[in-house]
């Protein structure tokens, strides 16, 4: 997936993980609805003055909108995993090791019925 549409992939689910409408996102960014959904279908690049509004906005790093390329992720793919890194940021430490074992027992599983 090239550049436009990961970094779409990763404000589509900050938004979603945050309860914003495209409006709302629009608004506080100083730009339109139809903007933000282009940003997001990966049809246009946004400045760095506009994803550093959308990171305040949706609360995170600006950083986590360039996550480290890898190849052959799917939108899907990428929206899960910006949703879990964000979702694991706002636990506890006690719940953030629970959610850590239970993703390592699905792993175990997964791994094992694999192999079979």
């Amino acid at each position: 997936m090239d550049l436009k549409h990961s970094l779409g992939a990763r404000v589509r689910a900050f938004r979603q993980l945050r309860n914003l409408t495209q409006e709302q996102v629009a608004a506080e960014v100083e730009r339109t609805p139809e903007a933000i959904s282009n940003i997001e279908r990966g049809r246009s690049l946004p400045s760095l003055e506009t994803l550093d509004r959308l990171a305040r906005v949706m609360g995170i790093p600006l950083v986590e909108f360039f996550e480290q390329e890898r190849t052959g992720l799917t939108r899907q793919r990428i929206e899960q995993e910006a949703k879990l890194r964000i979702l694991s940021q706002s636990l506890g430490d006690e719940d953030l090791e629970i959610a850590l074992g239970q993703a390592e027992v699905l792993h175990k599983v997964r791994a094992r019925t694999t192999l079979s």
